[in-house]
C-alpha cells in the first residue's frame, strides 16, 4: 500500500518531469488504486475468517477508520475555500454523504465512495463464497466485467464515446480486481497448496508482460478513446496480482526499504485524503516556481499534512470509539 499511494500521488502531479520513463510510469499511476483494492479484498477475507468475527464490529470499524478523517479533511477544505453559498453547502453535503458520487457528481474524493460501497457489500460476497465457493466469486467478478462492458458500449454507441457518469466509471472498472483480491486471500488464508513452480511463474510473468504491452498501447495511442469508457483499466486486472507478488518478494529481500514503505502504507489513507485536496487548493498558488520545485513542494506538504492527520486520528478520533481499530 505504501508503493500504491506513492504511485497515485505521482499520477496526480500536474507537470511532467521531461524524463520519458518516469513520465510514463507517472501517467499509468492510476494502477495504484487497483493495488489498493486488490489488497483490500485480500485483507478483508482474513478479517472475516476470524472466529470472533462480528458483523456489527466489522461495519463499525470500517466506518470509524475512514469516515471521521474524511469528514475532518472535508471540513478543513470547506473552510479554506470560504465558499459559504448554498452551492458550497450542497457540494459539502454531497461529498460528506458520498451520495453525490453516485448521481454523477465529479468528486476528487471518489475513492472514499468506492471503497465504502465495496466494504458494504463484502459480507454478502463472503457469505455466498462460504456457501457456494468459487461460483460466488465468478458471479461477482462477472458482474464487474458486465458493468464495465455495458458502460463502455453505452458511452460508445449513444454518447459519442463521452463519459456522462462522472467518476463512477472508476468504480465500475475496479470491481473485478477487488474480488480477485478476495480469491487470493482465500488461497493464502485457507492454506491452498499453490506451488509457484517454474511453469506457473512463466505463465504469470508472460501474462503480465502482454497486459503491460496493451497498457502501453492504450496509453500511447488510445488514451482519450478508452479513458471515457473504462476499458483503459482492463490490463491492470492481470498486472496487479503479479505486481503485488513481485513487490512482496522485493520488500521481503530488502528490509530497510520495506520498513520505509510500511510506514507510508500505514498512512496511505491520510496521504490520499491530504494530497488530493492539497493539489487542488495550493497548486495554483505556486505557479511562480519551476515545475520540479512545485512537484517537490506539493509532495512535502502532503506528507506533513498526512502525518498530522494520522496523529490526530490515532490520538483523538480512534479513542472516541469503543473498539480498537487497526490501520
Amino acid at each position: 500500500m505504501g508503493f500504491a499511494i506513492l504511485w497515485v500521488m505521482l499520477f496526480h502531479l500536474r507537470v511532467p518531469t521531461d524524463l520519458t520513463a518516469i513520465d510514463f510510469f507517472r501517467s499509468v499511476g492510476y494502477g495504484g488504486v487497483d493495488i489498493f483494492l486488490f489488497l483490500s479484498g485480500f485483507g478483508l477475507y482474513f478479517s472475516m475468517s476470524r472466529k470472533n468475527f462480528e458483523i456489527k464490529k466489522y461495519y463499525r470499524s470500517r466506518f470509524f477508520r475512514i469516515v471521521p478523517e474524511f469528514w475532518l479533511v472535508l471540513f478543513v477544505v470547506f473552510l479554506a475555500q470560504m465558499d459559504f453559498s448554498a452551492r458550497g453547502f450542497y457540494s459539502l453535503i454531497c461529498k460528506a454523504t458520498t451520495l453525490g458520487y453516485w448521481i454523477g457528481y465529479r468528486d476528487e474524493s471518489w475513492f472514499i465512495s468506492c471503497i465504502l460501497f465495496l466494504y458494504a457489500i463484502y459480507p454478502v460476497y463472503f457469505g455466498l463464497f462460504k456457501k457456494y465457493g468459487m461460483k460466488a466469486s465468478a458471479y461477482f467478478i462477472g458482474a464487474g466485467f458486465s458493468l464495465m462492458l455495458i458502460y463502455a458500449l453505452i458511452c460508445i454507441l449513444f454518447y459519442d464515446n463521452k463519459n456522462h457518469g462522472g467518476f463512477i466509471i472508476l468504480t465500475y472498472a475496479r470491481i473485478p480486481i477487488f474480488f480477485i483480491g478476495a480469491i487470493f486471500g482465500h488461497w493464502a488464508k485457507d492454506g491452498c497448496k499453490i506451488v509457484l513452480d517454474k511453469r506457473l511463474k512463466i505463465i504469470g510473468l508472460s501474462a503480465a508482460i502482454i497486459a503491460t504491452f496493451f497498457l502501453v498501447l492504450f496509453q500511447t495511442y488510445f488514451y482519450y478513446a478508452l479513458q471515457t469508457c473504462s476499458l483503459a483499466y482492463l490490463p491492470y486486472i492481470i498486472i496487479t496480482p503479479v505486481l503485488c507478488i513481485l513487490l512482496a518478494v522485493f520488500f521481503e529481500k530488502y528490509k530497510t526499504i520495506d520498513k520505509i514503505f510500511t510506514v507510508m502504507g500505514l498512512m496511505s489513507l491520510e496521504l490520499y485524503l491530504c494530497h488530493i485536496f492539497i493539489y487542488k487548493l495550493f497548486f495554483e498558488f505556486i505557479d511562480f516556481l519551476d515545475k520540479d520545485s512545485s512537484n517537490i513542494l506539493t509532495m512535502l506538504i502532503s506528507f506533513f499534512a498526512a502525518y498530522a492527520l494520522y496523529i490526530v486520528n490515532k490520538k483523538v478520533l480512534t479513542r472516541r470509539t469503543s473498539i480498537r481499530i487497526r490501520p
